[in-house]
């Protein structure tokens, strides 16, 4: 069971976002887009919550106190706005692994959002993230590896870039597994919820955890 922390923008800024890359992707050009609906910035990985083990971070329950962890980590948090911003590429642009978009407004806000999801985390036993959280929106993963991308990044992304609304973080579970029906959407420590399929994957919202200050 992979489990992740994500903010996933509105269906219309995802349109916006897909809408951007059929302008610019080509038929064998060596990259995996991301599809419309699962666009989303990661707010953290948690790797494979495996519940039939009972060692110190996977006992069962693993699950249920990340669901909680998204729930005090959001408490008192105000919804905010943010703003698509420039297309970037991990680890550069000269050789380009992940073509992804920042935040051009509200990247303060997420980063502050995430601190608080982090903090809820460890506090619930899970063991601290490997890297600081970065804002981006993954848009494409580069299969020939190494492309140079310097000098096409300013045609990725919409013009212009959509403004939109930051109040919940989702729960995901994801699955290589093709094809469950979905079902209904619930709030952080509610029951298994809305299946989205994506490419060689399913995205299923285990909760949500709402902004409210």
């Amino acid at each position: 069971m992979r489990i992740f922390l994500a903010v996933f923008p509105p269906a219309p800024v995802q349109a916006a976002v897909a809408d951007a890359i059929a302008r610019v992707r080509r038929q064998g050009d060596g990259l995996a887009w991301v599809r419309r609906e699962n666009l989303h910035y990661t707010l953290r990985f948690m790797g494979d919550l495996d519940e039939r083990r009972r060692d110190a971070v996977y006992e069962r329950g693993a699950l249920a106190r990340v669901i909680t962890a998204a729930r005090e980590g959001v408490t008192g948090v105000a919804p905010f706005d943010a703003l698509l911003g420039a297309a970037d590429a991990f680890p550069a642009a000269q050789r380009a692994r992940v073509l992804w978009l920042g935040l051009a407004e509200g990247g303060e806000a997420l980063v502050a959002l995430a601190a608080g999801v982090e903090r809820a985390l460890v506090a619930q036993g899970f063991a601290p993230a490997a890297r600081p959280f970065a804002p981006h929106l993954t848009i494409a993963r580069v299969r020939a590896r190494d492309q140079d991308w310097s000098g096409r990044l300013q045609d990725v992304g919409p013009d212009p870039a959509p403004r939109f609304r930051v109040d919940r973080v989702r729960v995901i579970e994801s699955t290589l597994a093709s094809g469950a029906a979905p079902s209904n959407v619930g709030r952080a420590g509610a029951a298994p919820s809305n299946s989205v399929r994506a490419a060689g994957s399913k995205y299923a919202v285990r909760a949500e955890a709402v902004l409210a200050s």
